[in-house]
């Protein structure tokens, strides 16, 4: 039952982590709409531009995880960052100490006819060589998992400073018109079409 539930908090987190982002999206574009609504023609606020982030910098920061977070001002990820983190760090310490109280009991058994390990009086040889085998993976798994979310926190750091200079301008539009385009070659239709203009 443990076995199931180890990788599925970490898929959790990972699904947790890009759905929060999703969320933060979605409201702030809900909140631009709401403030264009509001404004009035007359009296307009200036709207105060973020700086540009520089990402081999964010990335820099990032190597201390959470950093580039907070350069980047995306405080809300911090929780997502530290809980990964905290997550992955628990089953690395229990699946190393599972995998040495297991590794110690088979060494006993096999080495010693008159072990008094409580796992080796416990389990048989064959059982022991197992359970040592199955907490040796979880415990190279657990460690490749952190590295990979490590990679992540890094990697997403360094995206979000290169989309800190992507200015999407309030003059977005979509410009769509009819086109006919007459062919100078004798006996042949003009062709139609619609033109697609795209202002930003």
């Amino acid at each position: 039952m443990n076995e199931l539930k180890k990788p599925s908090i970490f898929l959790f987190l990972i699904l947790l982590f890009f759905w929060a982002g999703g969320i933060q999206s979605v409201t702030a574009q809900e909140t631009s709409h709401q403030n264009k609504t509001t404004k009035t023609t007359t009296h307009r606020k200036k709207k105060k531009k973020p700086l540009p982030r520089d990402p081999k910098k964010a990335t820099l920061m990032a190597l201390v995880p959470g950093l580039g977070q907070i350069y980047n001002h995306k405080y809300w990820k911090l929780p997502i960052v530290y809980t990964g983190f905290g997550v992955i760090g628990y089953f690395v310490v229990t699946n190393t100490q599972y995998y040495q109280d297991f590794k110690d009991a088979y060494n006993c058994k096999v080495t010693d006819p008159d072990c008094k390990n409580p796992l080796a009086e416990k389990y048989s040889e064959e059982t022991l060589k197992y359970i040592r085998d199955y907490y040796r993976r979880n415990m190279q798994l657990s460690y490749i998992i952190g590295g990979a979310w490590y990679l992540l926190q890094l990697i997403d750091a360094n995206v979000d400073a290169h989309l800190s200079h992507w200015n999407v301008s309030d003059d977005l539009s979509l410009d769509i018109s009819p086109v006919y385009h007459p062919v100078p070659v004798r006996n042949q239709p003009a062709w139609q079409g619609i033109c697609l203009r795209l202002k930003f």
